[in-house]
Formats: C-alpha cells, structure tokens, sequence
C-alpha cells in the first residue's frame, strides 16, 4: 500500500514529455514573457518614430524632385530664350547667368552659416541655463528625490514587467514538439474552407524566404535600402512562388507580419526611377537567413 499512494498522487507514467514542458513552460511563463514580450514593446514604442523618419524622407525625396524639375523647366526656357535672341548678346546672357548661379550660391552657403551659428548659439544659451539650474536647484532636488529614487525604479521596472508579458505570446501559443499534430480526416470536405484561404496558404512562401526575396530585391537597386513590392512579386514568380498574388496580397501579409508598407517610395532600378508602394529594409523582422530560391521560369516583365 505504501508504494502505491506516491503513484496514486502523483501519476507519472501518464504525464507525457508535452505535458511536462506545457507546465514548464507555464511556470516560466512571467520570465519567457518578459524576454519575448519586450521586442514586441520596443517595436511598439518606436513605430511612431519610424513612422515620422520615413514620412520625412519620403517628403526630403519629394522636394528634391520638385527642385530637380524647376531647374530642368529654367533651364529649357533660357536655352529657349538664349536661342531667340540676337548672337551677339548671348555671351552677355551666357555671362549673366552664371554670375547670378554663384550669386545664389554664395546666398546659400551665407544663409547656411548663418542659421549654424544661430543653432550654436541657441543651444549654447540651453546649455548655459540648464547647467545654471542644476548648479541652483540640483541639490535641492537630489535630497528631495532621493528617498523616492528605488521606489521609482521598481514602479518602471514593474510597469514594463506588466506591458511586456501584455505583448508577449502565451504559453501555449507554441505547442510542445514533441506531441505530434493531430492527424488530418481523410473524407473532410472541402467546403470547410473558402477556396481563396487554400489559395493563401498553399502560395504563401516561408518567412524567411520572404525576407530573403525582398533583401534581394532591394540589392538590384541603385540605394539598396528599400524594395518596391510589385520588383518583390516579379522576383518571386521567376522563382515559382506567389504566382497569383497581387501588391494587395503581399501588403497584408507583410500587416501580418507587422512590418509596414510606405505608400511611395522613389528607387532608381537599371537606370530608370520608379515610385511605388515599397517596404523598408530598416523594418524587416531579424532572423536567419533563409534559402534563397532559384529562378525556374523566365522573367515577367511588370507595368511601369
């Protein structure tokens, strides 16, 4: 009878190895939760930081743009007007121009060293008053503050203890490897599913695939930082994959993934610059790189 209470308590035989690591799992679950649920938090956090960098590349491009076509429609009217006029005074209009080019940009370099100096000076005065402020008000401040400081500390740490195990996967979102999936029925019908889900899910590449597709993509640019999504869809179907998948498709997959898609972006490809929908490769997931498909049909040559 002795031998059999432990047994009776404690059934060992009939926890199996997916049991045994679902409870480790559990139990470990507020330090696994930290560790995969900051990333998560940081990636959160910074978005509208990313957000505000990308918008203000994407409006540095256009303005470059706009001054790229002034300067092309000067330079097409002085050569029209330069063409107009009598030969003898277009080395004075020839003469004028480029003194007024060197005017402009020495106004330029002026005004830029002017609005340095402005900048150092704004900051010397910021600099000057907060060091005035914490010679006068620091050790007011510090002996007031510091009895709070370890209870200030705790309450962040807790905080983001908190916000991190919010954003983390649970437990059980990665079953246990060594239980093995439950066998599909073989007589199941078809119409369980909508077709366009097992269209989905047959034509979606790996992850790291995917990754692999884009970087690729993006090192046949002339900036190499980013990949236009319809030059990402061309690239995969030489290779056999998402063959029917459309800029829409690809847009929510990547949503699923939560990298974001920049609704225009301007990259040079073969000499020719294209402004499409793209994704960046400062926001790619980091992972392991993936094997790289080799091309098995030839190139389909997209719309400009």
């Amino acid at each position: 009878m002795e031998k059999l209470i432990p047994e009776k308590l404690f059934p060992t035989e009939r926890a199996t190895a997916g049991h045994r690591l679902r409870i480790i799992a559990t139990i470990c679950y507020p330090v696994t939760g930290l560790m995969t649920g900051s990333p998560v938090l940081i990636r959160k956090l910074t978005a509208p930081q990313r957000a505000r960098r990308t918008e203000a590349a994407e409006l540095r491009a256009k303005a470059d743009e706009l001054a790229a076509q002034a300067a092309a429609a000067d330079e097409a009217a002085f050569a029209k007007k330069l063409a107009d006029s009598e030969a003898a005074k277009r080395p004075a209009m020839i003469h004028a121009r480029e003194a007024a080019r060197v005017a402009a940009k020495e106004a330029t370099a002026e005004q830029a060293k002017a609005d340095r100096k402005a900048a150092r000076s704004r900051f010397g005065d910021t600099a000057g008053a907060a060091a005035l402020m914490l010679i006068v008000g620091g050790p007011l401040v510090w002996s007031l503050a510091r009895p709070l400081i370890g209870y200030g500390i705790g309450v962040l740490l807790g905080g983001w203890w908190i916000a991190a195990l919010i954003h983390a996967p649970g437990p059980e979102a990665n079953p246990a490897p060594t239980e093995a999936p439950a066998a599909p029925i073989p007589d199941a019908p078809a119409e369980t599913e909508p077709d366009d889900a097992d269209e989905w899910i047959q034509d979606s590449p790996d992850e790291g695939v995917l990754w692999a597709l884009i970087r690729h993509t993006a090192n046949l640019t002339k900036q190499g930082t980013a990949a236009h999504l319809q030059a990402v869809l061309d690239e995969a179907r030489k290779r056999g994959e998402m063959t029917d998948w459309t800029v829409a498709d690809l847009t929510e997959e990547l949503a699923s993934y939560g990298v974001p898609v920049v609704p225009q972006k301007k990259l040079t490809i073969e000499g020719r610059a294209l402004n499409r929908s793209a994704v960046l490769l400062a926001d790619l997931p980091e992972g392991h790189p993936a094997p790289f498909p080799a091309i098995v049909q030839p190139a389909t040559v997209s719309a400009a």
